[in-house]
């Protein structure tokens, strides 16, 4: 008798005074984005609408479109109409733009913006995903982006490449589809966790907590087993060779496809002799890519240069987003996801380049 009426002041305290407590696996999955498993990339969205209301959180109260077509933002249609300049921006959440709401992620700001310049006829697809390299961006390209006919493909990418860069295994061994598995945080266990979940707020809350602390989950997903911070002497080279090999493939196939191709530098909060405080330095996700602060400066310092080499070598169009914005504070959520007034920051930065050559 007394555990039951434990649990039933816990239930009724649950639903007075916690929010979302009524936030099921089933509503989860309903709101949240929808994967399906490719060959060219670990996953890609599903081609169906869907909006995706983020309810809590640190990405709570914002809001999601992913269009028919499987892009962030509102459809498209796939042949391009005539007189119009379409460009698509591939990379991974930093592109996709995740602390941004409906309609304002900096891809959707730079149509925008160039369209006040008088560039009426631009169209920009977001084609950032979510946990991709560059690598996945260009498979995505060489398999459904040429489709779309763009006369500009930009390329912005780089921390996620950096999580793979400890593996000693070559992209081959690492690109699998990481979909199929049972993920309880959005799935019933069994008939009795559904009804659990349907009929109690108390346990609603404890399981999604029990499951967050099980699974260690953080900013950039599944944490691995420990915190150790290694030197970039630790790295295997052949991730810095497989990045810059994604760049030339990545420039070399936009031009086989008739698209201009623009390569950019990825924009981040660590950035050379700038002395992170405690406070930020918790804003930085070391332990997904496994490196001290210093080595991911110095790793980020790499990435920076092949982008700068291989745009000089091919004579591409760059966009230096890394020496504009890298190391301001009010530019970033964490290490390279920026916040509101950055992603406009970082739009304005795209559609100045972008106007000077498109007046051409």
């Amino acid at each position: 008798m007394s555990i039951g009426v434990l649990i039933l002041l816990g239930e009724v305290g649950v639903r007075l005074f916690v929010k979302n407590g009524d936030i099921t696996p089933e509503v989860l999955r309903n709101r949240s984005i929808q994967y399906e498993p490719v060959i060219f990339a670990r996953h890609a969205f599903k081609q169906e609408a869907r909006i995706v209301n983020n309810p809590f959180g640190s990405k709570k109260d914002l809001v999601w479109e992913i269009n028919a077509k499987g892009y962030r933002g509102p459809n498209f249609e796939a042949e391009k109409s005539d007189g119009t300049i379409r460009i698509i921006v591939y990379g991974g959440s930093a592109t996709f733009d995740t602390k941004s709401t409906q309609g304002e992620n900096w891809p959707h700001r730079v149509q925008e913006k160039l369209r006040k310049a008088g560039f009426l006829n631009v169209e920009i697809i977001n084609a950032g995903v979510i946990g991709h390299t560059a690598l996945e961006s260009v498979g995505r390209l060489f398999t459904e982006g040429y489709t779309f006919q763009p006369d500009f493909v930009l390329m912005y990418n780089g921390w996620n490449d950096i999580k793979y860069f400890s593996s000693s295994k070559t992209a081959l061994r690492t690109l699998v589809p990481s979909l199929g598995g049972f993920d309880p945080r959005i799935h019933y266990g069994n008939i009795v966790d559904r009804w659990l979940s349907e009929g109690s707020h108390l346990y609603t809350v404890l399981r999604r907590i029990y499951y967050k602390t099980k699974l260690k989950m953080g900013k950039e997903g599944m944490r691995k087993a420990d915190d150790t911070r290694y030197s970039i002497a630790t790295l295997n080279p052949i991730g810095f060779r497989q990045y810059q090999l994604a760049m030339e493939v990545f420039v070399d196939l936009a031009r086989n496809i008739g698209a201009e191709p623009i390569l950019m530098t990825q924009a981040r909060l660590v950035y050379g002799s700038k002395v992170l405080t405690p406070e930020q330095q918790k804003r930085v996700d070391y332990h997904h890519v496994g490196l001290s602060h210093e080595a991911l400066v110095k790793t980020f310092d790499r990435l920076d240069a092949i982008v700068r080499k291989v745009s000089a070598e091919k004579e591409t169009i760059l966009i230096d987003a890394s020496a504009h914005l890298s190391g301001k504070d009010w530019a970033f959520d964490d290490h390279v996801h920026v916040v509101p007034k950055g992603s406009d920051a970082l739009a304005q930065l795209v559609a100045d380049q972008l106007r000077s050559v498109l007046k051409k």
